[in-house]
């Protein structure tokens, strides 16, 4: 059964990630095209898109992918996701039909140059929200916590053992210990070792935590630094700068350029003869008999 509120509801899908996931959860089902060719990323891809639209019914839709090559955050961070293993090759080579099955099932689709999908996804989550939309982000990347809001929630499907899971303010709080505006704190000082973030060296995930629960927000902390007691406050003094780098590369822009932008989102428009011909050339049989 959809989760209808009173309010329309948008849905945003982070299509990179929604790759890797599909691709580690069946890269061992042996699924391949009628021509041998390995196509399970692509079938799992396809199944959470269409639960997501029948399941749901969402009033509006957009999935964004990250764009190739670097991006602003590369330009503040050389070393930004450099030690980051190269994507499955499997993977990479499947995106062209991920991407053909999103214009298929008629969804707007992001990749943005010089900005990654959360960003995008940001952007249009914070448009959405001030006009009175219900946003729900589909990821189950804690870096989106940031964005949650009265109008925004996570709707986690990667969590291991669940179908799916909202995660509201009382989530971010469960996981951060703190609102979701001072989750980027939280995050900068412990950094992020899958995107190469440096954060503070010498203080982790619980001690971030304590920290931003002890002082409220990261400026707080740094105008009270005097109070911090032990080697924390060692380990900020000397690594300050980077610090503030960290907050830089771990805060989601929501002023990207988009087009279309939110405004002129249109509903989801499936082309059935297009999604035809994909699930035909692909093999998906249980998705052709859907449609047929």
């Amino acid at each position: 059964m959809p989760i209808l509120g009173a309010m329309p509801r948008l849905f945003l899908l982070d299509g990179t990630a929604l790759a890797y996931r599909s691709h580690f959860a069946l890269m061992r089902s042996s699924l391949t095209t009628p021509e041998g060719t390995p196509c399970g990323a692509t079938y799992g891809f396809a199944l959470t898109l269409n639960k997501i639209l029948e399941g749901e019914q969402p009033d509006r839709v957009a999935i964004a992918f990250d764009p190739p090559g670097k991006t602003f955050r590369h330009k503040q961070f050389a070393e930004y996701k450099a030690t980051r293993e190269k994507a499955p090759e499997e993977m990479v080579a499947q995106l062209p039909w991920m991407r053909e099955l999103v214009r298929a099932l008629g969804l707007p689709l992001y990749e943005v140059a010089g900005y990654e999908a959360d960003d995008v996804i940001g952007t249009l989550a914070l448009q959405a929200a001030s006009e009175g939309w219900d946003v729900l982000i589909v990821t189950g990347d804690k870096d989106f916590m940031q964005l949650v809001g009265p109008r925004v929630k996570l709707y986690n499907v990667f969590k291991q053992g669940e179908d799916v899971r909202i995660e509201a303010e009382e989530a971010v709080a469960e996981k951060f210990g703190t609102t979701p505006d001072h989750v980027v704190d939280v995050l900068a000082l412990m950094g992020d070792s899958s995107d190469n973030v440096p954060g503070v060296k010498g203080i982790g995930e619980k001690g971030a935590i304590k920290l931003i629960g002890q002082f409220g927000s990261l400026d707080a902390l740094l105008e009270r630094l005097d109070e911090v007691k032990g080697k924390a406050r060692e380990h900020i003094e000397r690594d300050r700068a980077i610090l503030e780098l960290s907050r830089q590369l771990v805060t989601i822009h929501t002023d990207v350029a988009l087009d279309p932008a939110f405004a002129e989102l249109p509903a989801p428009r499936p082309d059935p003869q297009a999604q035809t011909e994909l699930y035909q050339r692909l093999g998906f049989i249980s998705l052709l008999k859907k449609i047929q």
